[in-house]
């Protein structure tokens, strides 16, 4: 007669028990990208002089509030001696919270007083650019992913989330979105920055001629976009 070697060791569901719970989730979800941004304040504050951490610290409070940008924010930030790498990884984290929070919160987020009136603006600007922009239906990853990635006003990732979500896309591909655009985006500003930096110290000549050239070439870029926009209004029944 065989021993039974059935043995009743319990599972570890505790992960499928916080799932099952709605209160819990819902709990996480709101908390978890709300802690990323004190945690990179934290990150930041071990590792950086007392003084650097202080200007850093200014610059990420600047880059939530309009009409500051990653074109203007990581370009500064290179300025004063930060590494591109360490500026980089920074905006990015910062959008990786906005996006999450926005992706996961959206209805409750609605609710807040003051961050209901950022996302209802959003959810205006998104329903505007889709009418201007068709071809964002048509290419909803690969459109969503440019929107982020061009620093433009209005642009960013509370937007791309919600225009993500205006689609009709998935949560997790809205994010992804989000993610890849603002990795990208981050990545190209700041090593753009650093090399012209780099060069004007260098040659001051040649590097202001290169400023002058990339501020003149996104200034024609803006304008074009912008009376694009305009003709396509014109154009849209009313």
């Amino acid at each position: 007669m065989t021993a039974d070697h059935t043995t009743n060791t319990p599972e570890s569901d505790w992960w499928r028990s916080i799932h099952q719970n709605p209160y819990l989730t819902g709990l996480i979800k709101f908390v978890l990208p709300l802690a990323v941004i004190p945690a990179v304040f934290a990150a930041l504050y071990l590792t950086e002089p007392y003084q650097q951490f202080l200007i850093l610290s200014g610059l990420i409070v600047a880059y939530f509030v309009p009409p500051a940008g990653k074109e203007t924010i990581i370009p500064i930030a290179i300025l004063m001696g930060y590494p591109w790498w360490l500026v980089t990884l920074v905006i990015f984290l910062l959008d990786v919270a906005v996006s999450l929070f926005v992706v996961w919160n959206f209805d409750l987020a609605l609710k807040i007083p003051l961050v209901g009136r950022l996302l209802e603006s959003g959810m205006a600007m998104g329903r505007n650019y889709t009418e201007t922009q068709p071809w964002l239906r048509r290419f909803s990853t690969v459109g969503l992913i440019l929107f982020i990635f061009f620093p433009l006003q209005g642009t960013g990732a509370m937007n791309g989330s919600i225009l993500g979500r205006l689609l009709g896309l998935e949560k997790s591909r809205v994010f992804s979105c989000v993610c890849v655009g603002s990795l990208a985006s981050c990545l190209v500003i700041a090593l753009g920055a650093d090399v012209l930096l780099d060069v004007y110290q260098r040659d001051p000549a040649l590097g202001i001629g290169l400023l002058a050239a990339i501020v003149v070439a996104v200034l024609a870029g803006v304008v074009g976009w912008r009376i694009r926009k305009k003709r396509l209004r014109g154009r849209a029944p009313r």
